[in-house]
């Protein structure tokens, strides 16, 4: 509520886009194979987790990592499969967030997850190392998640990312708080997954 002259002037926030998750996910040979949709049916446009940003450790070129996904395992025993903003499970220096397409409102974003097996906890900030680091445990489904952040976001800052014309990384004073999440959730038999020692 803001105030003029003593009378109060109503503030109101613009509605909330409706975005919904479809996916058909299944399973080929060694892997597990999640198609999926994003729609946005507004108002508003929203900005979608899509890839993340790669460097050459020798070249230090960049480019665009589609596949690079974050996997653990939750206390339900279901493994999430995200597309977004890493957990994070070590100490940083330099947070890192993924780069977003810009989808507007009416429009579907489509695209394919593939997800080796044997599942294992892995994430930007641990990629998969020695298989002694592991222990395998048994699931009991897998949670596929992908992160999008409303373009109506109070400070929102979207800068095109380098390399990919499509892509964006986005800035926003609240960012964790304000990032989204769909989910869709899949029960499975027969699946595990290796799950990091904890140290």
């Amino acid at each position: 509520m803001l105030w003029r002259w003593g009378n109060p002037v109503s503030q109101s926030q613009p509605p909330s886009p409706q975005v919904t998750l479809q996916c058909s996910p299944s399973r080929s040979g060694n892997e597990l194979v999640f198609p999926y949709t994003v729609t946005n049916d507004g108002p508003g446009d929203i900005y979608v987790s899509d890839a993340f940003h790669h460097v050459d450790p020798e070249t230090h070129a960049v480019s665009v990592n589609h596949t690079l996904v974050t996997i653990y395992l939750e206390p339900d025993n279901f493994v999430l499969i995200l597309r977004g903003v890493p957990p994070r499970t070590v100490s940083v220096t330099h947070p890192i967030h993924p780069l977003m397409h810009r989808l507007g409102a009416g429009q579907k974003l489509e695209r394919q997850l593939k997800v080796p097996l044997p599942l294992a906890e892995i994430s930007p900030y641990q990629p998969y190392s020695n298989v002694r680091d592991y222990v395998q445990k048994p699931i009991e489904g897998v949670v596929l998640a992908v992160d999008w952040m409303a373009a109506s976001t109070e400070g929102l800052v979207a800068t095109p990312a380098v390399g990919a014309d499509d892509l964006y990384t986005i800035q926003a004073p609240n960012y964790l708080r304000d990032m989204q999440r769909l989910t869709s959730r899949y029960p499975t038999r027969g699946l595990s997954i290796l799950e990091r020692v904890r140290k």
